[in-house]
């Protein structure tokens, strides 16, 4: 507390003893042109930065002491013409002052604003942030004999990444989405992705979701010239059947009980990308302790960038004990490095 004041009175002290200085050299000289009278310029920048007006005048004064007094006490012997041109000289200087001071007092201002616009942009990415986490699943769905679990780390505030699940009529239905681009845009346009997702809810063909959100990027998102891959999966719970549909993900894997594991791959094309349609039904049988994990090209930016981070993400799904689990070892992976892109992830896992 006690460093400001004195770095305060500092900031008067130096200027008024380059004032004193600046004089004493032009005395010694005893001309009024001596090379020291330019220095003045120094102190009088100094005082001026400081966006106060009284500072101005301070300079002023200042600078009329240093420059006017020894001619108007007569210490240097010149005559008239070169006491006013002495004056004109403090004259200048003061104007400077008062220039100087000016732009100070215009560039602080603008700072401040600017300041004060990004303190409104990260209110407003906070509170987008907020938003977009409160819209992820909170509670499990109670679906008898099976775990779901999934999380979401954004590379920003607000991200493109986005997941969900659900009760349907014929068990549980899960997303996971990711669209073009990062940001504000596209956290609005995932928001946009899952709620028409879910307004599928009732059909339970998961091809119908993908259609439907591909009319809306084709139809109400024309403009935004985005797209997104979403992978989107419907458990059957009469018979332990998982349909699903891949648009252009191809980022998941089914992991066998008996610690074997493919990827599902994707043929299909994302959905905003045009032409695209005519998205595929696959059919996936679920064996007690089988599990599906489905996840954002962020994941693979935690090993290598390639898709043998899927195999490396089998591994842990191997290691881990529950669909928390491996969601938890991988948010910890994650949570360990800087990460350029959304890391997302949901799991399935059929007890047993």
């Amino acid at each position: 507390m006690s460093v400001r004041p004195s770095l305060g009175r500092l900031t008067v002290l130096v200027p008024l003893l380059d004032f004193l200085a600046v004089g004493m050299l032009r005395i010694a000289t005893g001309e009024n042109t001596s090379v020291f009278t330019s220095l003045v310029i120094l102190p009088v920048v100094w005082f001026s930065l400081d966006p106060g007006r009284w500072n101005v005048l301070v300079a002023f004064v200042a600078v009329y002491v240093t420059l006017g007094l020894p001619l108007l006490l007569g210490l240097d012997g010149q005559n008239a013409n070169e006491l006013w041109r002495g004056l004109f000289s403090a004259l200048a200087f003061g104007v400077a002052a008062l220039v100087v001071n000016e732009l100070s007092r215009r560039t602080r201002s603008s700072l401040e604003a600017s300041r004060a616009r990004e303190r409104v942009s990260e209110d407003e990415l906070t509170r987008a942030s907020v938003v977009q986490q409160a819209l992820l699943p909170k509670t499990v769905v109670p679906l008898r004999g099976y775990q779901v679990a999934g999380a979401c780390l954004p590379s920003k505030a607000v991200g493109g990444d986005f997941f969900d699940w659900y009760p349907v009529p014929e068990g549980l239905a899960f997303t996971l989405g990711d669209v073009m681009g990062k940001g504000v845009g596209a956290g609005i346009i995932a928001a946009t992705a899952r709620a028409v997702v879910r307004s599928a809810k009732n059909v339970p063909d998961p091809v119908a979701a993908i259609e439907r959100t591909a009319d809306c990027f084709t139809a109400e998102l024309s403009e935004a010239a985005s797209f997104a891959t979403v992978f989107h999966a419907r458990v059957r719970a009469a018979d332990d059947t998982v349909l699903y549909a891949d648009a252009g993900h191809g980022l998941s894997a089914l992991v066998r009980a008996d610690g074997t594991h493919e990827r599902l791959e994707s043929t299909d094309l994302p959905v905003g990308v045009p032409g695209a349609a005519g998205w595929t039904t696959h059919e996936i049988a679920m064996a007690p302790g089988d599990l599906i994990v489905t996840f954002s090209d962020g994941v693979l930016d935690l090993y290598d960038g390639t898709l043998r981070a899927v195999d490396r993400v089998a591994e842990l799904a191997r290691a881990s004990s529950s669909a928390d689990d491996l969601v938890r070892r991988i948010t910890l992976l994650a949570a360990g490095q800087s990460n350029p892109d959304d890391v997302t992830v949901v799991v399935l896992r059929r007890e047993g």
